[in-house]
């Protein structure tokens, strides 16, 4: 599965609470600040950082996942030394820098190309409006209903994305029903 900004912050926000790593902090602020340089160059009107800032950025991401995995990889070597076993599990923080270190081109695509999000919030943001029509109606009555709805949805959010009016969108919807694309560029 493909890393998302959000869970990824959440999860280095875990290894610097429960560990005092300041690595992942450190890291966590980098994320944040590349994000904070990418809003400011789509506001004049440019579609990628440049990229003498993302290689800067993307070496002091490197040198902070290098050292966060050295770190990880000595304290895993001491807790295998104390506990006298031939392996030890990987520690979370281990895993989550590894992961970094392996999709870094996934998780900093947002700096190449400004139509990517920063985070999974949009998405999360669709899911949630069904989940709590399950939760307050139990369930769907039909799976045709859950069909419509999450149709319906679906076309709603696409026009939001697409930065078209929700309220036009649905008058066209209903007043031209057919098999034909509504969202297409006009």
């Amino acid at each position: 599965m493909l890393p998302t900004i959000n869970g990824n912050l959440a999860e280095l926000l875990g290894v610097v609470d429960r560990d005092s790593n300041q690595l992942a902090l450190r890291l966590m602020k980098l994320l944040r600040l590349s994000w904070h340089y990418c809003k400011g160059f789509k506001t004049i009107g440019m579609l990628q950082m440049p990229s003498v800032v993302c290689e800067r950025i993307e070496k002091i991401y490197d040198r902070l996942l290098q050292r966060a995995l050295m770190k990880e990889v000595v304290y895993m070597e001491k807790q295998r030394e104390e506990l006298k076993r031939k392996k030890v599990k990987n520690t979370k923080a281990y895993n989550l820098f590894k992961r970094l270190t392996e999709f870094k081109a996934e998780t900093l695509r947002f700096m190449s190309d400004f139509t990517i999000p920063f985070d999974n919030n949009g998405s999360e943001r669709d899911v949630r409006m069904a989940k709590l029509k399950q939760k307050i109606s139990g369930c769907f009555r039909s799976a045709d209903g859950g069909s419509m709805f999450a149709r319906i949805r679906s076309y709603l959010s696409s026009a939001r994305k697409q930065g078209m009016d929700i309220y036009q969108s649905l008058h066209r919807a209903v007043r031209n029903y057919c098999n034909m694309p509504l969202l297409s560029a006009e």
